[in-house]
């Protein structure tokens, strides 16, 4: 790969240049916010070109996609092992709705890319690629399966419509204000009441602790 003006210290493959570039833009956002960072901003902080960017990215909204799917690859074990500790299929979704809205709020990397200053461009960028919910339906698909054989989850059920209505659950919880204030706890009862009769066959009848 030729050296594009990254000096004495140039990556060595594409995946490295690309990683560079994330971080440079993950300091971007962090330093000026989603809306005000600009690529050249980007080239900048990563000491390059603007055109080297641009070899490697479209634009901002595709820095943005970016940071925000590899923070969610990250974010997939601390989940995985979340949910797989409970000892049903409904408190695992329950359970994994939460711990990921609690997450994105407490994590300074995921909750800039929600604030409502960025919901905008968030909006925008998620609306248009199916890079996240391709990572959201694949995570979720063997713990759909394994509950749709059980009889858990309904039988006709899409397991891609699945993973999306969960996905948007989840982006309406940290993108819009709801009139009403609810404590955890009272999330938690949101989700048992609206969520889980969405998804389930009725044959998990554990009760809510």
């Amino acid at each position: 790969m030729a050296r594009l003006r990254w000096g004495a210290e140039a990556p060595e493959d594409q995946e490295s240049a690309r990683t560079r570039l994330l971080d440079a833009a993950e300091s971007c956002f962090q330093r000026f916010g989603v809306m005000k960072t600009t690529v050249e901003d980007v080239a900048n902080e990563a000491r390059v070109s603007r055109a080297t960017v641009y070899r490697y990215f479209d634009g901002r909204d595709a820095l943005v996609l970016g940071v925000l799917l590899r923070e969610a690859q990250r974010f997939l074990g601390k989940l995985e092992k979340r949910i797989t500790a409970q000892p049903s299929f409904t408190k695992s979704l329950v359970e994994g709705v939460l711990f990921t809205v609690e997450v994105v709020r407490s994590d300074t990397h995921l909750a800039m890319l929600f604030a409502p200053e960025a919901a905008g461009v968030t909006g925008s960028v998620v609306g248009a690629s199916d890079a996240l919910f391709a990572t959201t339906s694949a995570f979720l698909r063997p713990y759909f399966e394994t509950a749709q054989q059980s009889g858990q989850l309904r039988a006709n059920l899409d397991f891609d419509d699945a993973a999306e209505w969960i996905l948007r659950c989840i982006l309406s919880l940290l993108t819009f204000q709801s009139p009403r204030k609810r404590t955890k706890a009272g999330e938690r009862r949101f989700l048992e009441t609206f969520l889980i009769p969405a998804l389930t066959s009725g044959g998990d009848q554990s009760q809510p602790a």
